[in-house]
């Protein structure tokens, strides 16, 4: 720590999802258990040739034109980056000054705490309701600069409907951030306000619905003048070439995308809810691919420690709030079940 500077120093280190060496069922960190697109696969075989000694394309156009496509925008209205994670550093950096405050809700991503703190941005946590759902007035409270919401949130999987968000984007003066990383797998996104206001900007990811974690690849949908800043800002290649390849396939392949999303993760969810529900669990409802649960009568921490035992992970957070819960993504059937198994025994013990 000798070279480390003031903010460093200072800030809080974010922790991330265990990942353990072989062995565990990990429904711990919100992948899919399904695999990618052929599609994706394929294209990223083909490009790992000599070619990669070439810079890939600095501005990602082709990407960028399959994704403005999908979501009715246009092509300077859209903003790809090294995962959905850079773009919240960029906006850090670009789109707020170093006196100005944001907010952020809680509990939700705490990536966002640590970023603003290693960019030396002031911020609040803004408490969600009793029942996790998001009061957006509450941001109205102070001349807040910057707001971030997940959307889906995460870790507690509530949502914030798109008309809750077109009335809030009419009454803040600021810039209003909508990371949308699981809106895939329920819909209701919020990208269509690209389009009507100039202070929204929509984050979505690769990562999730689309099994792509490893490429890390996210994008931006906002007013052609934010594209531009962030434009600016970013690293001079940041998304790389079999990055670049593998998300356009993925993106053309809908086949796959709605087979993993509806037929997938939906419906191994709804089992899920069901046997947990059985076993006297509180579930909050969840638009995402996983539930925040707490049981009525065990301690979460306790079965969070219990199942490590028996090499399942789910995920405990400490603090106020979020630590009498844990978060369970949805897994494949067979990690499914045998979740059920160990938490029946925990449950009966």
């Amino acid at each position: 720590m000798k070279y480390w500077n003031k903010t460093l120093t200072d800030m809080e280190e974010y922790i991330s999802g265990e990942q353990p060496a072989g062995g565990f069922i990990k429904l711990n960190t919100t992948e899919n258990p399904f695999p990618p697109s052929k599609s994706a696969l394929d294209a990223i075989a083909k490009r790992t040739s000599e070619a990669l000694r070439v810079y890939p394309d600095a501005k990602s156009l082709e990407l960028r034109k399959i994704f403005a496509e999908a979501n009715g925008l246009s092509v300077e209205n859209v903003f790809a980056g090294n995962g959905s994670d850079e773009i919240f550093t960029l906006i850090f950096r670009g789109f707020i000054e170093k006196n100005g405050l944001a907010a952020f809700p809680y509990p939700s991503y705490s990536l966002y705490y640590t970023l603003a703190q290693g960019n030396g941005i002031k911020y609040d946590r803004v408490q969600l309701e009793d029942d996790f759902s998001y009061n957006m007035d509450k941001f109205l409270e102070k001349k807040y600069s910057l707001v971030i919401i997940s959307n889906p949130n995460n870790p507690t999987g509530t949502y914030c409907p798109v008309e809750k968000i077109a009335r809030f984007c009419e009454a803040f003066d600021g810039l209003l951030v909508v990371d949308e990383a699981y809106i895939d797998f329920y819909g209701g996104s919020s990208i269509e306000l690209v389009n009507k206001y100039s202070n929204i900007i929509i984050t979505r990811t690769m990562s999730k619905s689309y099994s792509l974690a490893g490429l890390r690849v996210g994008f931006a949908g906002a007013d052609a003048e934010i594209i531009r800043g962030l434009m600016k800002i970013k690293d001079s290649y940041n998304v790389d070439t079999l990055a670049q390849a593998g998300a356009a396939a993925a993106l053309l392949d809908t086949k796959t995308f709605n087979s993993n999303t509806e037929y997938g993760i939906r419906s191994n969810k709804e089992y899920l809810e069901e046997r947990l529900t059985g076993m006297d669990f509180f579930i909050v409802p969840s638009r995402a691919n996983f539930i925040f649960v707490k049981h009525n009568s065990v301690a979460a921490e306790s079965i969070y420690l219990k199942l490590k035992e028996k090499k399942i992970l789910v995920r405990h957070f400490k603090g106020e709030r979020q630590s009498e819960y844990i978060r369970i993504t949805i897994g494949s059937m067979g990690d499914i079940k045998a979740l059920c198994k160990e938490l029946e025994a925990i449950i009966s013990e």
